[in-house]
């Protein structure tokens, strides 16, 4: 696999875990547009034994996502391009947070983004519950 298609996954993986919140479960829904709807790498039926593999594996679903696709479309440097996308934008935001936090963390305007956090997520989820379950029946 060339250079280009290698920072393609890198890329993918990288708006996946930049735009996910809740990680796991959460970010279903965007790996299946992105993987299956928009680049094709994957069909329903291999995105769903996919998500299956992932789940049943130890570890973090969007890791074992990311080995799965980034090895099927090329090996291990496509493991690595979609791994460090995957996990990159978790580290700089925990980390940014973590900074943020210390100082702040008692602050009614941040106390208040947190409780709207919870039930985002919670929504994501059951979203992408109710789309892949129309595939299953």
């Amino acid at each position: 696999m060339k250079n280009r298609q290698l920072f393609s996954l890198f890329l993918t993986y990288l708006k996946i875990g930049t735009f996910t919140i809740g990680g796991g479960y959460a970010m279903l829904a965007l790996v299946q547009r992105e993987v299956v709807d928009k680049n094709g790498w994957l069909d329903e039926k291999e995105f769903l034994n996919m998500m299956a593999l992932a789940q049943a594996a130890p570890g973090l679903i969007a890791v074992n996502s990311a080995i799965f696709i980034g090895h099927r479309l090329a090996g291990w440097r496509g493991v690595a391009a979609c791994v460090m996308g995957a996990v990159l934008p978790s580290v700089l935001i925990v980390m940014g947070i973590a900074m943020f936090l210390v100082q702040y963390k008692s602050l009614p305007a941040v106390e208040a983004v947190f409780r709207w956090v919870r039930p985002a997520v919670v929504a994501l989820i059951v979203a992408t519950v109710v789309k892949l379950a129309k595939h299953i029946w």
